[in-house]
């Protein structure tokens, strides 16, 4: 059987770290960069009668641990240094084929769901900056009817369940998310700034919960953060498959015991139920410094929660965005909820638009052909977006970045940076 078509909209660079097996800690983030973080108001120690008269999905859940054996993974391969092919620039290829995103062998899974075959103009654009990135995704539900946001739920487990346990895997939502590194950067950010082996997104927002009880469950039952980013956010999350599995697991198990319909249910009420509840105690966190994820929802009533608005403390400085309250430079962009307006505009500015380079036939011509796997099948970018590439060309934004830039970007991707 001949071996799938390999990417090569991007050179892979360095050797990632050899994993020894799943990271178990107590520390959330091991420091966050920027010393100018303020205190937030933060919720009081929950108690145990608290926590044992916490309502919600899984008042009955039982959850289950040690499930599976962790493996070694083996190392990445070794890849050449060189510049982006998607700049329009001759970059060195690996010789060992690919294997359609279901193991490890390139240093990370990655993840999105997006069913009715994603006919959304900012699913391209999602999609764009993967390619542009060298995030192999996997889209799962591809032609599946669309019933609720649970479903991603069960075809993320189904998609993790038969991973090597330690490898690691990212999920994100499809349609509303940019993304800014490539699989391996966003390994070893995970790696070197968490002790927790599964790491959710944080954002402002305390939803659903705020609508249920006036806020007391935002304002006092929620764990402490460090920054404003509080809240758990199901859109986006990274962490060991089997981990991940058993979290799912649990998500599943918990939503069928309440008699509604399963994919009735809501995703983002039932990772943080789940996450309130404390089941999984060390194991899980968030990434309360932005380091991988940036939620991009604002609150601005000042009633049940704090106003909170990211907008504000982001920079851009040669196609790279940067959080200025953490210091941090976010691998994911989500747009969710009243952020939505922001996502667009700061694409603009993301260096493959800025670039005239990136712009070039030879790159565009790149773009259209790299392949990610749709369901079961490979699909090429032209064959899922025909016509994306000139339709959304910002051609007066453009400019000659030059080689510095280049090898900036080229750099990001390579090695590990200041996040």
């Amino acid at each position: 059987m001949t071996p799938p078509r390999r990417r090569h909209a991007f050179c892979i660079f360095g050797i990632a770290a050899t994993l020894g097996g799943a990271v178990l800690g107590v520390g959330l983030v091991r420091s966050l960069p920027n010393p100018r973080l303020m205190p937030h108001p933060l919720a009081s120690p929950q108690t145990k009668t608290e926590t044992q008269e916490l309502d919600g999905l899984f008042a009955n859940l039982q959850h289950q641990r040690g499930d599976r054996v962790p493996q070694t993974l083996p190392e990445p391969p070794f890849s050449r240094p060189g510049l982006p092919v998607i700049l329009g620039r001759r970059s060195w290829v690996s010789a060992r084929p690919r294997t359609l995103n279901l193991t490890c062998a390139s240093g990370i899974v990655a993840l999105t769901y997006a069913s009715h075959h994603g006919r959304d103009e900012r699913f391209c654009r999602s999609l764009e900056s993967a390619v542009r990135n060298d995030l192999d995704l996997h889209v799962l539900g591809w032609g599946l009817k669309w019933e609720g946001l649970s479903q991603k739920l069960a075809a993320a487990l189904a998609a993790v369940e038969d991973l090597p346990a330690d490898c690691p895997v990212l999920f994100t939502d499809a349609y509303d998310v940019l993304f800014t590194e490539s699989g391996q950067a966003m390994r070893r950010k995970f790696e070197e700034h968490f002790s927790h082996p599964l790491i959710f997104s944080a954002e402002c927002g305390c939803w659903p919960q705020v609508q249920r009880d006036r806020g007391v469950t935002c304002r006092d039952r929620y764990p402490r953060s460090p920054t404003p980013y509080r809240y758990l956010n199901s859109g986006s999350w990274i962490g060991r498959a089997s981990v991940a599995a058993r979290f799912l697991r649990a998500i599943v198990k918990g939503a069928r015991t309440t008699g509604a319909a399963f994919h009735k249910l809501n995703d983002q009420e039932l990772s943080s139920e789940l996450y309130l509840r404390r089941e999984f105690g060390p194991e899980l966190a968030l990434d309360h410094g932005a380091i991988l994820f940036q939620a991009m929802h604002a609150v601005k009533d000042n009633t049940a929660v704090p106003d909170c608005d990211p907008w504000p403390e982001l920079r851009e400085t040669d196609g790279i965005w940067q959080n200025t309250l953490t210091g941090s430079r976010p691998s994911v962009y989500h747009y969710n909820g009243g952020g939505k307006r922001h996502h667009i505009a700061m694409e603009s500015k993301m260096w493959w638009k800025q670039c005239a380079e990136a712009n070039e036939p030879a790159a565009h011509d790149a773009v259209r052909k790299t392949t990610m796997r749709f369901g079961d099948r490979e699909r090429s970018f032209d064959e899922i977006c025909p016509g994306h590439l000139d339709q959304y060309r910002n051609r007066q934004g453009e400019r000659v970045c030059g080689d510095d830039l280049i090898s900036k970007v080229a750099q990001r991707h390579s090695q590990h940076v200041s996040v």
